[in-house]
């Protein structure tokens, strides 16, 4: 049987459908935002004011971005061992597959694009005998994140899981940690920035209260839990090919993995504040298709992502018009 990739013709497709389900979110989707604030010290992204059009196109053009760059990463780190674009034509379909999140600039996008950030520092990391600078900077990007939603802060875990995997973890990168963590809070205080009473414990969105209908939320639910299903199903199938293979692939696909598990360990104990974590999740699920893919010998390949992309599409059809 004839190898089926994906290729130029999937992505191509999953670009329109990504952008035919975020310009159908905007068109009909409520406008009804979460309520709450979600932010240590500074506005949670569901409360900036800004103007309604350019808040949707800003999230829309950061989600391309973000399926562009987890290319250009793939193609410098290797980490799935393949040139078909799986991985960014997954991620543009499920990314765009929640219409809550396809209305405005949301935090579950700004948070997968610094984790994606982060991972991109982290990888740099590996074997590295001073890596500092990097736990700096990671540290630092999650700290600034966490004033504005303290969603960025538990993603901590899996970034010095990783470093440690990778075996660029010692007391000084502990040090540079804690200081990368301080630093940004230090600074605003210290220069007058964030005003000393503009720290609050957050007021945790809510779900259940007048945000989505019974139906919808339903929906929502059978999204999350088919994505974690799909993550912890190919991730143990996959980790059996990574584990014989190149140490160095392996443990970057380690780093992305524990990404993912927080993400689904953070979207049961924080449900109410699920939504936050969606895009995290959906980019390593969109990993582990991807790395599926690479690994196996399947002639379709194209068929392993159009049934995943199949069934969100549906679910997003449904939590639109429902």
């Amino acid at each position: 049987m004839k190898y089926q990739g994906i290729g130029k013709r999937g992505l191509a497709i999953s670009i329109l459908i990504m952008a035919a389900m975020c310009a159908a979110s905007f068109l009909f989707a409520p406008s009804t935002r979460l309520s709450g604030e979600s932010g240590i010290c500074l506005p949670s992204p569901n409360l900036w004011d800004i103007v309604p059009i350019w808040s949707w196109g800003i999230n829309t053009f950061l989600l391309g971005a973000i399926a562009a760059g987890l290319f250009f990463l793939n193609r410098y780190y290797n980490f799935i061992r393949s040139t078909e674009p799986v991985l960014s034509t997954m991620f543009l379909v499920l990314a765009a597959s929640n219409p809550w999140n396809d209305t405005h600039l949301s935090a579950a996008t700004i948070i997968c694009a610094v984790n994606i950030l982060c991972l991109a520092v982290l990888f740099s990391c590996y074997r590295k005998q001073n890596a500092t600078q990097e736990i700096f900077i990671i540290a630092t990007f999650l700290s600034i994140g966490s004033m504005c939603q303290y969603a960025f802060l538990p993603f901590i875990v899996p970034m010095v899981a990783g470093a440690i995997i990778m075996k660029a973890f010692r007391l000084k990168e502990l040090c540079a940690l804690l200081m990368g963590l301080i630093a940004p809070y230090w600074m605003g205080v210290g220069l007058g920035l964030i005003p000393l009473d503009s720290f609050t414990m957050p007021e945790i969105s809510n779900l259940f209260t007048g945000f989505a209908a019974t139906p919808d939320l339903l929906m929502l639910f059978l999204s999350v839990g088919i994505a974690g299903f799909i993550g912890l199903v190919l991730g143990f199938n996959n980790s059996i090919k990574l584990y014989a293979g190149n140490s160095r692939i392996n443990a970057l696909n380690m780093a992305i993995s524990l990404t993912g598990v927080m993400s689904m360990i953070c979207i049961i104990i924080d449900f109410t504040n699920m939504m936050a974590y969606l895009t995290t999740l959906f980019f390593t699920v969109a990993v582990q298709i991807a790395n599926l893919c690479a690994l196996w010998p399947i002639k379709r390949e194209w068929l392993v992502g159009a049934v995943p992309a199949l069934i969100y599409i549906i679910l997003f059809l449904i939590m639109l018009f429902s």
